[in-house]
């Protein structure tokens, strides 16, 4: 994928009548939202502890804007897309205004490793027993 240079906007999706539909471009978003709703209907969300302590300690800070308790993809992308003022933060009310969901273009690689460690932090809870990573995935030493 080849997302140009400087600060040009990414459309990664697009919110209108209550839904989000992510571009074609960023399959994994589809992906991270099907494991969050597996999650989602065993323990109800995801602890945003235990996904810190699944996730890759090298990105654990995109989840600086997340609430303790995680239920959307799009609350797990806010730290790219805040920025934009595109507040994520209530799903149902951002995909209610009928805009275009953007990152920008030089923050590409960092979402997509973002993206990608994301991905593999849901799995591992969604393998464990009640979704709660045990404390020793990425534990610092």
């Amino acid at each position: 994928m080849d997302y140009g240079s400087g600060n040009t906007s990414i459309v990664i999706g697009e919110g209108s009548d209550f839904n989000i539909t992510w571009a074609d471009d960023f399959t994994i978003l589809k992906e991270i939202e099907s494991l969050l709703g597996q999650i989602n209907i065993a323990s109800g969300y995801v602890a945003r502890d235990a996904l810190s302590n699944a996730l890759d300690p090298k990105v654990r800070y995109c989840l600086d804007r997340c609430d303790s308790s995680i239920q959307s993809a799009s609350e797990l992308i806010e730290a790219f897309t805040f920025l934009d003022a595109t507040i994520f933060h209530n799903r149902q009310m951002h995909a209610s205004l009928h805009q275009k969901i953007t990152i920008q273009s030089d923050k590409s690689e960092e979402f997509i490793l973002y993206l990608s460690c994301l991905r593999d932090a849901l799995s591992t809870l969604l393998n464990t027993k009640d979704g709660v990573a045990p404390v020793s995935t990425y534990e610092e030493v």
